[in-house]
């Protein structure tokens, strides 16, 4: 069952549990970076467009304490609800696409009538019936008191919402509505967080430090952002433009495989009665081990739909991720290596980066759809070799509206879509240190990519405060791979250039962005130059000297191209740096360029321009 996307109200658990997770989410620095224990946050409200009203038809109802049902009652409820939830229908069983137990849909304020409507296609009226008793049965045992809407809410969205666009009526795909969001970032940043970076000039050591001070101290889980992410679920009976996969929820359910499915509801009951960080893992480990996608597709051949079935796969292993947030109601986000801990209590998530990675499904269903998106514009058709493409059943196609054209909006659907789960994904890891194993996501190469050319100030953010964490992420410098050199600013690791070689692409020249847009790059230049200097003076080391001088050569042309002019103070830093530099301990080994091939400076080949060392 693809959930229903009616209303309700998410309760004093919303408010008082969580609300909680959100502020969590909202306090961690880089939350797995280094660990698992979560620094503790005040607890911070949703406004109230995210929540429920008991006016709202198409919210359900919340609980009301005055009217329980009785234990018994409760307890019938949730057995036969149970029953319902994991019968396999129609295209799978409801828990296929949902949470083991219906809290998705109790939280997330599905009305009785959308419930309904939504079984109707995979379930007969009783067991639908049953359904519903089980959702007002969590909503009581839960003491969901106030139920989030669910055209409103959008997991992992710092404080709940985006800032809007001004021109009303603007879809989230609308071009014209991104650069309006855009704007508002940008005069947040400016007028509200008053970044040095943002709005002054970094003409001197201190306020080089002072600049990297306040981009570090920015807390991206609070930091408002004009990029909305997906809603938790769309639902196209309220109108065309909600038909949309822009969502959480996937519509192909993975079923327990043959002879499987007592041991897979075994570990979900584990964790349904204790919900610990383990006791997730077990569960979401067995996803891949003890389930496939369900093959009634309504006709259609399921090995048609290879990447479809993998990308809904994703989407549901990160419903189960994010639904570990809803269940829990505490301080703590899981601990991607919580089941280690009882014979490794100090293991680093560096050192387990293939269960880390595997265990953080965000990142890689935005990838997905990167590598093979629903659609691809004419002049680079979907084909099986150089460009291939998510090809939906037509059970599931048919959900995806059609604004402007077929063709137009599953192109536009795939490109919001991984806007909206690289960014969230980043938000939890700023340096990239763990989204994938790939060279070109650890870079942020895609990252910066999907953000351009609507998100223009978003991305100069992104540069900023990817570069700072990923030079601050010390505990990272001996990390295997491509990775080695994090945590260190004279590092080739700092900078990542490939979409900033050949073009800022700044807005147009009569935007309000276009100033603040150069003034950012500017600064970073100055920043950057000014520190790496101050690092190679001190600790006397580099990490690969012929890339990070490529960086500052690339970097003090910078000044020239955004402010019109040579900077004297910059260039005697740079010819200063010349020096020091050459005389510094290297610290890449021959061994780890040899081992990462083309893993420096990107783009590879394209630096020799930058080579030869610069003379004030």
């Amino acid at each position: 069952m693809k959930s229903a996307q009616g209303r309700s109200r998410v309760g004093q658990f919303a408010v008082a549990g969580f609300l909680l997770v959100y502020a969590a989410l909202a306090g961690a620095q880089s939350m797995f970076a280094t660990g698992f224990e979560l620094a503790e946050a005040p607890p911070f409200n949703p406004p109230p467009p995210v929540l429920c009203t008991a006016a709202d038809p198409r919210c359900g109802a919340a609980y009301d304490p005055a009217h329980p049902m009785s234990a018994g009652e409760l307890a019938q409820a949730i057995q036969a609800g149970m029953a319902a939830w994991r019968f396999h229908g129609t295209r799978g069983a409801c828990s296929g696409c949902h949470l083991p137990d219906a809290l998705d849909l109790a939280m997330g304020g599905f009305s009785d009538d959308s419930i309904r409507r939504r079984s109707s296609t995979h379930i007969d009226p009783q067991r639908a019936e049953a359904v519903v008793n089980l959702v007002r049965a969590i909503r009581q045992k839960f003491e969901l008191t106030t139920v989030f809407h669910p055209a409103a809410l959008r997991p992992l969205q710092p404080g709940f919402e985006p800032f809007h666009e001004t021109t009303p009526g603007l879809p989230v795909w609308d071009s014209a509505g991104q650069r309006e969001r855009d704007q508002a970032f940008t005069d947040h940043l400016v007028n509200g967080q008053r970044l040095l970076w943002a709005t002054g000039r970094v003409d001197s050591l201190p306020k080089a430090r002072q600049a990297y001070d306040e981009l570090r101290a920015i807390n991206l889980r609070r930091l408002k952002l004009g990029i909305p992410f997906d809603l938790f679920s769309e639902d196209g009976f309220y109108g065309e433009t909600h038909k949309s996969v822009f969502e959480w929820f996937p519509d192909i359910a993975s079923t327990p495989n043959s002879g499987m499915d007592s041991g897979f509801y075994a570990l979900v009951d584990a964790y349904i009665a204790n919900p610990t960080d383990a006791n997730l893992w077990a569960y979401y480990d067995a996803v891949s081990t003890h389930t496939a996608c369900d093959p009634d597709l309504g006709g259609a051949d399921i090995g048609d739909y290879a990447r479809a079935c993998n990308w809904m796969r994703l989407k549901y292993r990160s419903l189960q991720f994010f639904g570990h947030l809803l269940r829990r109601r505490d301080l703590k986000y899981p601990d991607f290596l919580a089941d280690l801990r009882s014979t490794q209590p100090q293991a680093h998530y560096r050192n387990h980066l293939d269960t880390v990675i595997a265990r953080n499904p965000v990142w890689e269903a935005g990838d997905l759809l990167r590598i093979a998106p629903l659609q691809r514009p004419a002049a680079t058709a979907c084909n099986q070799t150089n460009h291939p493409c998510t090809l939906l059943p037509p059970i599931v196609d048919v959900t995806v509206h059609n604004i402007p054209t077929p063709r137009g909006a599953r192109i536009k659907q795939s490109e919001v879509f991984q806007q909206s789960w690289f960014v969230m994904s980043w938000l939890a890891d700023p340096a990239l240190l763990y989204e994938g194993d790939s060279f070109a996501t650890f870079i942020g190469d895609y990252l910066e990519s999907v953000l351009l050319p609507y998100y223009d100030v978003h991305h100069a953010f992104v540069v900023a405060k990817m570069a700072v964490e990923k030079s601050a992420a010390s505990e990272w410098m001996n990390a295997p791979g491509f990775r080695q050199g994090t945590g260190k600013i004279a590092s080739v690791r700092t900078f990542s250039f490939k979409q900033l070689r050949d073009n800022f692409s700044p807005p147009p020249q009569n935007d309000p962005r276009y100033p603040v847009h150069a003034r950012m790059f500017a600064n970073f230049a100055r920043m950057w130059i000014y520190l790496v200097e101050e690092d190679v003076r001190v600790s006397g080391s580099i990490y690969h000297r012929t890339e990070v001088m490529r960086a500052v050569r690339f970097m003090r042309t910078w000044i020239v191209q955004l402010e019109g002019q040579e900077d004297a103070q910059i260039n005697a830093l740079v010819g200063a740096l010349e020096t020091s530099a050459a005389a510094a301990t290297e610290l890449r080994t021959q061994q780890n360029i040899s081992e990462n091939p083309g893993t420096g400076l990107q783009p590879n080949g394209r630096w020799a321009e930058f080579d030869t060392p610069y003379v004030p």
